[in-house]
């Protein structure tokens, strides 16, 4: 047999990259050197695009990038590039565009064709090795792109100017003023799609959605539809209850394969994770279910358990796969339940979560719990102990692999999720956590100043996109809240005054992903698995325009909503979270300032403002230590110097109520809309 040699990709520090160091393929990393070969060899690129825990990746990889015979027709025929998309968005972005472009569809594994200048011509997503279900196999592609190319060139070059035209058509529809009326516009189609009897929206795959149901639940806040309330805890009842959580190890999965939460795509993203996090949490204040409260301290155990750093930065991702197969990691058999639990708790685990000789999934169970069902005092004491015990004989599995990488965007989604919930659960330690991962960030994965974008194999790498900069900075506002500590103010208005000189696009409003333009420029507004860099970055500068007083802050974020207006109205659900920020920017931010001498003496008045669901405030706590400093960044704490009690004021659309000395006023304060 032939010994393996690594390839270019050796030299990576990303885990995926890392992980296809080995394939026969000659990969290049996305870079000038493999530009520079297919100009000069004059050959077509293939771009392969994924991330280490997507499945159908990794199968693409065994039945092809590992088969010495269509890698030595790939080395022949083409420039092989493979990309983490997680750390370069901005190559996903466009050749994903360019892939919807061309067949109407996309996902990852992602596999475009490229001219040499970058150009994109043929495209699709994952090809099996021998053809099946209408579709080619991965050879007959290669075969007939390199004829493409060799023989009808020119239509080659022609296609591709179709595809960039296509693209082109698809970026920003223009400016627009928007009004009251998309926000009960976007409501009104989030309920048309809602899922009534299992929650979510739409049908299956189902996604858990946060930014929509953060839209609803600020819905109900603002126009006080109880309509939109019930969508949101019809649905964290179902994903509470459902195999899309896992109840054993904290946290949820990334998807339900089904309408009712049960089979879920096993692997598990940060990102997903912060996000459902803070909804839990946010759904806690306006309930105080107890129940809710559990699952976003589980979230979160999950989070400082498995995913967090010895330096405090967390990781990315958990596979979905391991060496037994996807799901066996989390599901059960009554036998290995009452081997961990022991015969009468095992008995009730079993009961309670559903699991049977013939199971649900391949044999074998994946726990869940009946929607709505109300489980004994005596029953949660047995799943308090039992819970451990299942836990440590699901450590003695193979394990699903973790991706190392810290990305800084999402340990900025994961800092808000720390901060928010200690101000909520009054937990200190859950700020701590979040103010690791801060420093983490702005101490390795930063230089001159300036954000990078990830941290992996001991090396911080790649220019920031707006999204690091936008979910960051939104991070530290949330850290600053949380803790009234004024270095995070001041690193997330410095961080913001970056974002807006960097990337903004000055003559027309909005911004960009990234500051260089290889492949393109993009701009985007569209929410996904996460929200868009734009509507979080227009969000930040409504928020730190009202905790600094800079009116140039919020000029930026009106300019950057007003650009994507036409988007907006024409597809309001796609924009869950820039409808937050029309929100705000409609009705008015409630600012919030509580003086006192220390924090523990304004402890009771922060407690009142964080117990309660107010989306539309801004906080600032200024002690006799912190005031020299913030009186520096905002004109908010002028003329309201510490004294010896607490003290609080609250203001709105430029009109302040009287100050409150107590908790009591404060609380009627809040209350009054």
């Amino acid at each position: 047999m032939e010994e393996k040699k690594p390839n270019r990709l050796i030299s990576e520090k990303s885990p995926y990259l890392l992980e296809h160091s080995m394939n026969p393929v000659s990969w290049y990393p996305w870079g000038k050197e493999a530009f520079g070969k297919a100009r000069n060899d004059n050959k077509p690129i293939f771009l392969s695009v994924g991330y280490s825990t997507c499945h159908w990746c990794h199968q693409f990889a065994k039945e092809s990038f590992e088969d010495p015979k269509t890698a030595a027709y790939m080395n022949k025929n083409f420039i092989a590039i493979k990309v983490d998309r997680e750390e370069r968005p901005e190559v996903d972005a466009y050749y994903m565009g360019a892939v919807q472009a061309m067949t109407g569809g996309g996902g990852w594994p992602l596999s475009v064709f490229l001219t040499p200048d970058l150009k994109p011509f043929y495209g699709g997503t994952y090809f099996p090795p021998e053809p099946r279900y209408g579709m080619p196999s991965f050879m007959q592609v290669l075969e007939f792109v390199s004829n493409l190319w060799k023989e009808k060139r020119g239509e080659v070059v022609e296609n591709s100017d179709q595809v960039l035209k296509a693209i082109s058509q698809k970026e920003v529809g223009g400016p627009a003023e928007l009004k009251k009326s998309v926000l009960d516009e976007g409501y009104t189609d989030l309920l048309s799609s809602f899922d009534q009897q299992h929650g979510g929206f739409g049908t299956a795959p189902k996604f858990p959605l946060p930014s929509s149901l953060g839209f609803m639940l600020r819905y109900n806040y603002r126009t006080g539809k109880e309509l939109a309330l019930k969508t949101v805890l019809k649905t964290l009842d179902g994903m509470m209850a459902g195999g899309i959580r896992d109840h054993i190890g904290g946290g949820f999965h990334r998807y339900s394969t089904d309408r009712v939460w049960l089979v879920p795509h096993f692997e598990k993203m940060l990102y997903d994770n912060a996000q459902m996090a803070q909804i839990y949490a946010e759904a806690y204040q306006v309930t105080k279910k107890q129940e809710y409260a559990e699952v976003f301290r589980e979230t979160l155990g999950w989070m400082r358990t498995e995913m967090k750093s010895p330096e405090g930065g967390f990781y990315s991702a958990q596979d979905a796969d391991t060496s037994e197969g996807e799901g066996t990691y989390y599901s059960w058999t009554p036998e290995e339940v009452v081997a961990s639990a022991g015969a009468s708790d095992g008995a009730t685990i079993s009961r309670l979560y559903g699991v049977t000789k013939t199971g649900n999934f391949e044999g074998r169970t994946i726990l869940h719990l009946d929607p709505g069902s109300t489980v004994s005092p005596a029953d949660r004491e047995t799943v308090a102990r039992s819970k451990p015990l299942l836990y440590q004989t699901r450590l003695g599995r193979p394990r699903p692999a973790t991706d190392t990488k810290v990305l800084t965007s999402w340990n900025g989604l994961a800092i808000s999720a720390f901060a928010f919930s200690s101000a909520v659960l009054e937990d200190r330690s859950l700020a701590d956590d979040a103010a690791a991962a801060a420093r983490f960030v702005l101490e390795k994965i930063s230089k001159g100043g300036r954000l990078l974008r990830r941290f992996a194999g001991g090396e911080a790498a790649l220019a920031g996109t707006l999204e690091d900069y936008a979910f960051f900075i939104q991070g530290l506002v949330d850290l600053f809240e949380a803790t009234a500590d004024p270095k995070w103010l001041q690193e997330a208005l410095r961080l913001s005054r970056d974002m807006v000189a960097d990337y903004e696009d000055k003559e027309n409003g909005g911004f960009y992903l990234t500051v260089d333009a290889e492949p393109a420029r993009l701009k985007e507004s569209y929410d996904g698995p996460t929200p868009s860099g734009n509507s979080v970055a227009a969000m930040d500068l409504v928020r730190l325009s009202e905790l600094s007083g800079d009116m140039e802050l919020r000029k930026v974020a009106e300019k950057a909503l007003k650009s994507f207006g036409q988007e907006i109205g024409q597809r309001p659900t796609a924009h869950a979270r820039m409808l937050d920020v029309l929100d705000l920017v409609l009705n008015g931010v409630r600012e919030v300032v509580i003086t006192s001498p220390n924090l523990r003496a304004a402890k009771a008045m922060r407690d009142e403002v964080f117990g309660e669901f107010i989306p539309d405030k801004v906080v600032i706590v200024s002690t006799a230590s912190t005031h020299p400093v913030l009186a520096k960044m905002t004109s908010l704490v002028e003329d309201r110097k510490p004294t010896a009690k607490a003290r609080s004021y609250v203001c709105q659309n430029f009109a302040c109520r009287l100050p409150a000395d107590s908790v009591q006023t404060l609380r009627a304060q809040l209350k009054a809309r």
